[in-house]
């Protein structure tokens, strides 16, 4: 695996439009210029390692992820779904209390 700007802003384009968010209303959230966010989306600039964590934040992704494209172990997904599962049951519960 390796850095690609080009692929990595290719990442940060889909996670930003699963959101439904503008470049204009991310870019905004990201405290940088459109300018900036828009030549980082194209892989025309690297992001610093601070936007890029950042990035990671707002979007809920691995810094792994959005840097090199690499995707959570399995393991930890399916964690993550049987948490949800239980936190949806726990939730429905307390409603009948």
């Amino acid at each position: 695996m390796h850095y690609d700007p080009i692929e990595c802003g290719m990442r940060i384009a889909r996670l930003r439009a699963e959101c439904g968010l503008t470049q204009i209303q991310t870019a905004d959230k990201l405290n940088v210029s459109v300018q900036h966010y828009r030549a980082v989306e194209a892989g025309r600039r690297s992001a610093s390692i601070e936007l890029l964590a950042e990035i990671s934040n707002t979007f809920h992704v691995s810094l792994d992820y959005v840097i090199l494209g690499k995707k959570p172990e399995m393991r930890l997904v399916c964690l993550k779904q049987e948490l949800r599962k239980v936190i949806t049951s726990l939730e429905k519960m307390e409603k009948t209390l």
